[in-house]
């Protein structure tokens, strides 16, 4: 098996950083969605719906929108797992 050591520049650590904290953030906002549903609502958002939901937060909130799609949707995704 191989072995890799990472050795980022200072702005590839800072942009490291900040995919993991828009991750966490994407994170705890499906956890707190999910948090709020009770079996006489309708059923809590799905991986569909919540990436829906996170296209729109991308375009109105800058500091989430500068941010990798991929990763956010990713973090979605573990949510599902």
């Amino acid at each position: 098996m191989a072995k890799f050591r990472m050795y980022p520049t200072c702005a590839q650590e800072r942009q490291m950083l900040l995919h993991c904290a828009h991750a966490r953030y994407v994170w705890n906002l499906a956890v707190e969605q999910h948090a709020h549903w009770r079996r006489w609502r309708r059923s809590a958002p799905g991986f569909a719906e919540q990436c829906r939901q996170l296209t729109e937060a991308r375009r109105d909130n800058e500091w989430l929108g500068s941010g990798n799609a991929d990763v956010q949707q990713q973090a979605l995704n573990l949510f599902f797992i």
